[in-house]
């Protein structure tokens, strides 16, 4: 080999490497950045979703929030709702309790009336009945057959006009 073929591959290999040395410092380079991109594309990515859990979380809270003062105001709604329907049905109970007892009180009233009126025909027939027997002459134990009782009792004068003689008219006026 002579001198100038020896002189020209040292140079080619020489030449091939510097190439390389190059080629792989550039590569070296390129994987570098490579990996500095993914890095930041990866905190850019971590500090995207922290952004949009703090947004949601935001968002969480404020429906949150307006949710229980939506609930607070169906429970206030719904409790004056209910307080109204209860004093209405409470004030139509009443009415209705203080109609059966003024009903009551007039039935008993009537029923005392009643009662009263009746006292004063049993009162009447019975001081009736006494004066009969005073002015009827004693008879012998077994000498009154009963066709004759019927015959003292329709001698007996009709009674007096009383408030039972309306009651009986009057089907309504009947006691319960």
């Amino acid at each position: 080999m002579s001198f100038w073929t020896v002189i020209l591959v040292s140079l080619v290999l020489g030449l091939l490497l510097v190439i390389g040395g190059t080629l792989v410092s550039y590569m070296g380079s390129l994987v570098k950045n490579a990996y500095t991109l993914k890095v930041e594309i990866q905190a850019e990515m971590e500090a995207g979703l922290k952004r949009a859990e703090e947004e949601s979380d935001k968002r969480t809270k404020w429906i949150k929030r307006d949710l229980v003062e939506e609930i607070d105001k169906l429970k206030s709604a719904v409790s004056t709702d209910n307080q109204r329907k209860f004093a209405e049905l409470a004030d139509e109970l009443t009415k209705k309790v203080e109609e059966l007892e003024q009903a009551h009180k007039r039935d008993r009233q009537e029923m005392v009336r009643v009662i009263d009126a009746l006292r004063q025909d049993v009162m009447t027939l019975d001081q009736r009945l006494k004066s009969l027997r005073r002015d009827a002459p004693p008879a012998p134990p077994s000498a009154t057959p009963p066709a004759e009782a019927e015959t003292a009792a329709a001698a007996l004068p009709p009674p007096s006009e009383t408030p039972m003689a309306e009651v009986a008219s009057d089907p309504a006026a009947k006691p319960a």
